[in-house]
């Protein structure tokens, strides 16, 4: 996830009042007085009728009240929307419970817009407001502008449990599809429109006071204008228009350009030149204006537009930044387009040049045609784009190519792949991947043919053609690839083996990867090659999947990445496959709350749920061990009707099967073989699934202690043993197999199988798939008189040693767990409240009790703003706390009581 926001910041900085403007008391006192009141406050009216400078004027004269202020644009999409808002809240240190800069990646999930106001609702229900009136105001501005729906879905879900304290103020030219009736019928809505907007006849007659206009016209502008402000401002700018020479019969947007011309015409030559240039860009800043004019005296005449009131907005920020009126624009544009029309490119290229937001400069390239240029500079962030998870915004800028350009473009027809991919849409995403091979092919572009045919190799994978992705992987194997193009096609050679097999060249493709990762800092490859869990047992895997998670560690960036948990979900495998109980349960739980940060992307969570399952089962905890089952079955049920779903079902009872049965939990365990019912060897041609479908009699036979048909079962299972490796499986029947051959009373057949589960785990060197089995078969084998070898002797008498000891320690509490997640456990008391909480959460909480903002803290123990926001949102978990203002409190009573507050000190 980039650190970098993905908008421009000027559209969350509010404007600052002017000097010179109308004051509007009463309607300021009327919007003051509903602040935290009214749930919204609507101003709605069309351009040019102040509702910018009106909200300006508000929030000059409610400075006790948090103001989040967002400006919108055309192009502004869920995700950034939410973005804008979680960043204009920043200042005001929310309690957040997940990462503000998550929440934007929580709209494609299941019920994400739900979330994403759940986790904004207590956020802002937390917040502690300043000392005063305690309110808080989100302000939208321009809301005409937005086209994304699910804005103002996510608007009116914010709007029907918004916290008191807190009201939305939103302008816009039209009424917003909310649900304006329900608030109205409630009481719930302020509502200012054209009429309340417009100016009376004595606030015309103030203004054109100001401006020393005559009464002549005074009265003309009363009778023609009707109250529209941006017109009466206009006229009385155009110092030499007489009131009877204002057309009567002009729209409002006619007689404002008629206007504005005239005012155009009596400025100075420089500063109207400088106008027309300015006008491409969406704010005014003296450096970009400079470098866009080659004008020395750009921030003079900056000064000069703020004196005269031009029909500019001025944002609070360190420098000065105005933001012209979009009628005072659009003129602006229109002029210059008809004086200049060969400056108009070259203004948008130098505007490109200038623009530090990516997607604002692919627009400025886009809107002036040079589409190379375009193409070049999104194929240059996309990628990063969707590993944070902007698909949108990459969409939409694709969407804006001419079709022949898009359809013709060999790395635009990659990028499109990659989004089918990143919306699990195959089919489209391999039409786009051999789309993007024929062109590259056709237009002689080498590397760009070499990387799509690893992207079709991948996802032909996906298709379920194995043959096809076979042949080609084979051949891409031999040749001398780009990077990224031997990089994707080691990892589809990883899929592809660890679906149809072999699965024995499966730690070769991994270590080579890990080769040529080795000075790669891009997270977006490595969160591609990031191993699949059922990875870790397979054959010869372990030094290179050890080693890849060591690195994919060190360079996971601080704020968590779904790589980065998944990392930790790996880490915490491998220990488990060490046998390692303690350590696995300390970095599973660590990737949980990586993964609780994110906003539990779902991939990761299933993940999370079997690999926690896992580890419940061996230590024999049945009813955690059903709660992880119940949450893979339940993923699975997120999807749509389809055979993909009915799939997906039936993998997951499976799994959670399979859990049962390590955990010997027999009831569970029936009900699953009853749910699955008779095997479906014909499900699919890949080989964990079939492994599935194989092994499902054989686990039947042993609930129903039928060892005979276990027997028979294990027996025609491991006749694919390639499919069998899918998480340990292999290990895990062979010895299921020897002791029903014991139960039966033939060790003598039982001794070979159990010699090749040990000759299997001693090239890794990791025991978990032998402990999968669990201490009753594996006790039945230790004391079945079977005649081993040496080595094999030692090693039964330590899986079973294992296996006991795992069955005789319980499950961490939550409290404990989240200590030892900390990295920095600490033996504490108790007696003392603080006693889950590590020292560095101490620290933060001492700050906090003391007032500090996240800022001050960050600067305090040299911490990014991230990791304090993670610092406090565990401090709250932990104590159970809903604002920052209660966690401080409990230290204050902490270090009120003398004993507590040494207990405190010294741990």
């Amino acid at each position: 996830m980039s650190e970098a926001p993905p908008f421009a910041l000027t559209k969350i900085q509010p404007p600052r009042p002017r000097g010179e403007h109308l004051a509007r008391p009463q309607l300021e006192r009327q919007l003051a007085a509903a602040i935290g009141q009214a749930r919204l406050m609507l101003l709605s009216a069309p351009a040019g009728f102040g509702k910018t400078a009106l909200m300006g004027q508000l929030l000059a004269s409610c400075s006790g009240t948090a103001v989040a202020w967002i400006a919108a644009d055309d192009d502004d999409d869920l995700a950034r929307f939410v973005a804008c808002l979680a960043a204009a809240l920043e200042p005001l240190d929310l309690p957040w419970r997940i990462s503000p800069q998550a929440l934007s990646m929580l709209g494609p999930q299941p019920r994400g817009l739900r979330r994403i106001a759940d986790e904004l609702l207590s956020a802002l229900g937390g917040a502690d407001l300043p000392q005063g009136q305690g309110q808080g105001l989100i302000v939208l501005d321009d809301a005409h502008r937005i086209a994304d729906a699910r804005i103002f879905e996510l608007l009116d879900l914010l709007l029907e449990h918004l916290p008191a304290p807190w009201t939305v103020l939103l302008a816009s030219r039209t009424d917003p599809p909310l649900s304006l009736a329900r608030l109205r019928a409630q009481g719930e809505l302020l509502e200012l429109r054209q009429a309340e907007l417009g100016f009376a006849d004595d606030e015309v007659r103030a203004l054109a006071a100001q401006r020393g206009a005559g009464a002549s016209l005074v009265q003309s502008l009363i009778e023609r204008l009707q109250g529209w402000p941006a017109g009466i401002r206009l006229s009385l700018d155009a110092a030499t228009l007489a009131g009877n020479r204002t057309p009567a019969a002009l729209g409002q947007r006619h007689l404002f350009d008629y206007l504005a011309s005239e005012v155009l015409a009596d400025m100075p030559d420089g500063l109207r030149r400088f106008l027309l240039q300015t006008s491409v860009l969406a704010e005014l800043q003296a450096g970009r204006c400079a470098a866009l004019t080659g004008d020395p005296q750009a921030a003079g005449w900056l000064d000069d537009i703020e004196r005269r009131g031009l029909f500019v907005t001025v944002l609070d920020g360190p420098q000065l930044t105005l933001r012209l009126h979009d009628l005072f624009r659009d003129f602006l544009e229109d002029r210059l387009r008809q004086e200049s029309p060969e400056a108009l490119t070259g203004l948008l290229h130098r505007s490109a040049d200038t623009e530090p937001d990516d997607a604002r400069r692919i627009a400025y390239l886009q809107r002036v045609g040079d589409w190379a240029a375009a193409e070049a500079a999104l194929d240059a962030v996309a990628r990063g784009w969707l590993t944070d998870g902007r698909l949108t915004q990459a969409q939409r800028l694709l969407a804006q190519f001419p079709p022949a350009w898009r359809e013709g473009s060999a790395p635009l027809m990659l990028l499109q792949g990659l989004a089918a991919w990143t919306r699990w849409e195959f089919p489209a995403m391999a039409g786009h991947f051999q789309q993007a091979l024929r062109l590259a092919e056709q237009q002689g572009l080498a590397d760009q043919a070499q990387l799509a045919r690893a992207y079709v190799a991948l996802s032909l994978c996906q298709l379920d053609k194995r043959d096809e992705a076979a042949a080609l992987l084979a051949e891409l194997r031999t040749q001398a690839l780009p990077r990224e193009a031997e990089v994707t096609t080691l990892t589809a050679s990883l899929w592809h083996a660890g679906d149809y097999g072999p699965v024995g060249p499966s730690a070769g493709y991994m270590a080579r990867r890990n080769e040529l990762l080795a000075d790669c800092t891009d997270i977006g490859l490595w969160y591609q090659a990031t191993p699949n869990p059922r990875d870790v047992a397979l054959p010869g895997i372990a030094p290179a999947l050890t080693l890849f998670v060591e690195r994919a560690l060190r360079l996971a960036p601080e704020q968590p990445t779904a790589m980065s948990a998944i990392a930790w979900l790996l880490h915490g495998l491998t220990a488990l496959w060490q046998g390692d109980a303690a350590r696995a349960a300390e970095r599973l739980e660590r990737a949980t709350e990586e993964a609780r940060w994110l906003g539990s992307p779902r991939n990761v969570g299933t993940m999370l749920a079997l690999a926690r399952g896992l580890l419940h089962a061996l230590r024999g905890d049945v009813d955690a061990t059903r709660r992880a089952a119940a949450h893979l079955v339940a993923d699975a049920d997120q999807e749509p009707p389809s055979a993909r779903r009915e799939k997906l079902r039936r993998h997951a009872q499976f799994q959670a099967l399979r859990l049962a049965m390590i955990a010997d939990d027999g009831e569970r365990a029936r009900a699953l073989v009853a749910a699955l019912g008779a095997p479906d060897l014909l499900v699919s041609n890949r080989i964990a699934q079939r492994a599935r479908e194989l092994a499902l009699p054989a686990l039947s036979a042993e609930l129903a202690e039928d060892w005979p048909q276990a027997v028979a079962g294990w027996q025609a299972a491991l006749q694919t043993p390639d499919a069998l490796e899918w998480y340990g499986l292999l290990t895990e029947g062979r010895l299921r197999l020897a002791a029903a051959l014991v139960r039966l009373g033939r060790p003598r057949d039982a001794a070979p199988f159990v010699e090749a589960a040990v000759a299997r785990c001693a090239t890794d060197g990791w025991i978990g798939s032998a402990l999968l089995a669990g201490p009753r078969v594996l006790a039945v084998l230790a004391h079945g008189g079977l005649v081993l070898s040496a080595g094999a002797q030692v090693a039964l008498a330590n899986w079973l040693d294992g296996a006991e000891r795992l069955r005789g320690h319980r499950p961490p509490s939550a409290d404990n767990a989240s200590a030892i997640a900390s990295r920095e456990p600490a033996a504490v008391p108790q007696a003392d409240p603080l006693a889950s909480l590590s020292a560095r959460e101490r620290e933060v909480l001492a700050r906090m009790a003391a007032g500090d903002s996240n800022k001050v803290i960050a600067r305090a123990f040299e911490l990014s703003p991230h990791t304090v926001k993670r610092h406090v949102a565990n401090i709250l978990d932990k104590l159970g706390a809903d604002t920052r203002g209660q966690a401080a409190a409990r230290w204050r009573d902490v270090q009120s009581t003398p004993g507590e507050a040494q207990a405190s000190r010294v741990n």
